[in-house]
């Protein structure tokens, strides 16, 4: 019975060995600065929310500048991953 962890012990070794490495890369610089970002990115978006005027190639939308801010914001996000997994997949595999 010495092989069988106590009640409440999680099972294998999932001990301090993953919690620091989990802790390693939430305090790396790459993490530190995109949060910085996101955090600039925020509070940009909600400075400016006033009402804006978009010309969307034949049509004029009117909203309000932060929505505007924001989905720009999010459609950067989205086409820096997807740039970033392509780069990813074009890598030759070992």
């Amino acid at each position: 019975m010495s092989g069988v962890p106590p009640i409440g012990a999680p099972a294998g070794d999932a001990g301090p060995k993953q919690r620091g490495a989990f802790a390693e890369r939430l305090l790396s610089p790459k993490t530190i600065i995109g949060l910085l970002i996101v955090a600039l990115a925020v509070w940009f978006v909600l400075a400016n929310n006033s009402h804006t005027r978009i010309h969307l190639w034949v049509v004029w939308v009117t909203a309000r500048l932060w929505v505007v801010l924001a989905v720009t914001f999010l459609a950067g996000m989205l086409a820096g991953y997807l740039i970033r997994r392509r780069g990813r997949e074009k890598q030759p595999r070992e």
